[in-house]
């Protein structure tokens, strides 16, 4: 997987749709995206940063912690929750925890509340540290994961938010299965390029952003997985987020919102009738998790 305008790291295709989309978090700024026709997988090039320059942009981030951004710390914290409960119903009720970019800790450090041995790792921290609780222990590192013995496994290793900015997330996979115990589980978490509201939402999808330099969906994040030696690999039905009311939300397309739409701008008929047919092509194809927003998928190394 190389990102390049020359063919699918997925596919091998070589027929693509480019389009430019405004970027999330940067007023006035574009990212230009590439489309495989054939798999529909899709990653940003040209890049707009660097890695080095992303970890610069986002230690600086989570050092202000801007209210109501996604660096706000009460966000943050309620994301963890969901994210915890997660872990909690798939996972032992105490282990060693790796996670894999884990920003300012507050998901690792809410683990080693309840116990666990947790390691987080993220190069945009400005320092390491370590904590103590009852029973648990949390060492946060601004090392990568090459810094992380060989020999050192874990019951758990997350990536939350994580392969949507690195040049190489199947290397990322591969590199963080090395480290699972036997029986270990492996969680990714990261936005869903098939999903309808990105469709909605045309070039103003939230996911959109400078340093992700990735778009992915099921189909390429399990193949990734499964080359990875990950076998029973599935994705969650739930978007973990404390404000996500279920893949209901996602308006589907239904004659009743095209007559709608075509009432209120009778002028744009073609239009909205182009896109209400994309709509039923699209959500056939991705009816399992084309109301998911940000995906989650789970793989377990074998006992």
């Amino acid at each position: 997987m190389r990102l390049n305008d020359k063919n699918c790291p997925y596919c091998a295709g070589n027929k693509f749709t480019h389009y430019s989309a405004q970027a999330h978090d940067a007023a006035q700024r574009f990212v230009q995206i590439i489309e495989c026709i054939a798999c529909q997988a899709a990653w940003q090039w040209p890049l707009q940063r660097t890695e080095e320059q992303s970890e610069q942009v986002f230690g600086d981030a989570y050092a202000s912690q801007a209210q109501g951004s996604y660096f706000d710390q009460d966000r943050r914290e309620s994301i963890a929750t969901c994210q915890r409960a997660f872990i909690n119903s798939k996972a032992p009720p105490i282990g060693r925890l790796l996670d894999i970019g884990c920003g300012d800790g507050v998901f690792a450090r809410g683990m080693a509340q309840r116990g666990w041995r947790a390691l987080g790792l993220d190069p945009s921290l400005k320092a390491t540290t370590a904590e103590t609780f009852p029973n648990g222990s949390l060492q946060l590192s601004s090392e990568d994961l090459a810094s992380v013995p060989a020999t050192s496994k874990f019951d758990v290793v997350t990536l939350w938010d994580v392969v949507e900015h690195v040049e190489r997330p199947d290397v990322l996979l591969a590199a963080a299965t090395t480290h699972l115990a036997p029986g270990g589980m492996l969680v990714v978490e990261t936005g869903n390029y098939q999903c309808l509201t990105r469709l909605q939402n045309r070039k103003s999808w939230w996911n959109y952003q400078l340093d992700h330099r990735w778009y992915l969906a099921p189909p390429q994040l399990r193949a990734m997985l499964e080359s990875a030696g990950l076998n029973r690999v599935e994705l969650s039905d739930h978007v973990l987020r404390p404000w996500w009311k279920g893949q209901a939300c996602a308006k589907r397309p239904g004659l009743r919102s095209l007559a709608a739409s075509i009432a209120h701008n009778p002028a744009n008929a073609p239009r909205a009738w182009k896109q209400h047919q994309e709509f039923r092509v699209v959500d056939s194809l991705w009816r399992s998790w084309s109301g998911l927003e940000i995906m989650t998928m789970t793989g377990w190394q074998a006992s």
